[in-house]
């Protein structure tokens, strides 16, 4: 039985699309590495549970005086900086890896939370950040006099 080919532009058109996408998001990721104009950023898991929203993050490396978490506008910022050792940079290294600088990352928090009783905790390279939820209103019967 023979099949006929059909030739759709439009779906070559949306191929070519996807692939120079992806060919550009490779390449911003790249020129952050090398060329560090942006923070990088840090995988962050965000929960929500029934009272509470946590988030951690991964930052290992990092001493937790050099940590900062604030909110703004409705997100949650985390920054963080690690400072470069400078007698390190004297030494003949074969390689070098590690990176030096700053991280940041600003997450939109969904719900209202009562920012005057998060709480955080640094422990093993891992940031966990507790947001309580306001607790909404319950109905509330008004007595008529």
């Amino acid at each position: 039985m023979f099949r006929r080919w059909v030739f759709d532009p439009f779906e070559e058109i949306r191929r070519m699309q996807e692939r120079f996408g992806r060919l550009l998001d490779e390449f911003e990721r790249s020129t952050r590495r090398f060329i560090g104009s942006e923070a990088p950023e840090f995988p962050v898991d965000v929960i929500e549970e029934e009272d509470k929203i946590r988030v951690l993050a991964d930052l290992p490396g990092f001493k937790k005086e050099d940590i900062e978490i604030y909110f703004e506008d409705g997100s949650l910022v985390i920054r963080a900086k690690r400072k470069e050792e400078i007698e390190e940079k004297e030494r003949g290294y074969i390689r070098q890896e590690r990176r030096y600088g700053e991280v940041f990352r600003r997450i939109s928090i969904p719900v209202e939370v009562e920012i005057e009783n998060a709480k955080a905790n640094y422990s093993n390279g891992v940031l966990e950040i507790i947001l309580p939820k306001v607790e909404k209103t319950k109905r509330k019967s008004i007595k008529i006099e």
